[in-house]
């Protein structure tokens, strides 16, 4: 586990041009999932939810379904 949250939180520190949705999402999708293998059910909802959001808000059907499925 904290290997996985060591990886996201490099993903998000680095270096990134400004409205880079392709990393911004798959960081939301990452960090709903360990917290829901951590067991932290609020941030687990709070990340799923802002994850839907955002795909929807962008369009991105895959995304669209995959946050769908994260019940």
């Amino acid at each position: 586990m904290a290997e996985a949250e060591a990886a996201i939180e490099r993903l998000a520190a680095a270096p990134a041009e400004e409205g880079l949705l392709m990393r911004d999402i798959w960081l939301l999708r990452l960090r709903a999932l360990v917290a829901r293998a951590r067991g932290d059910e609020a941030a687990y909802r709070d990340d799923r939810d802002r994850y839907r959001d955002m795909a929807k808000t962008l369009g991105f059907e895959g995304h669209i379904a995959w946050a769908e499925a994260m019940t």
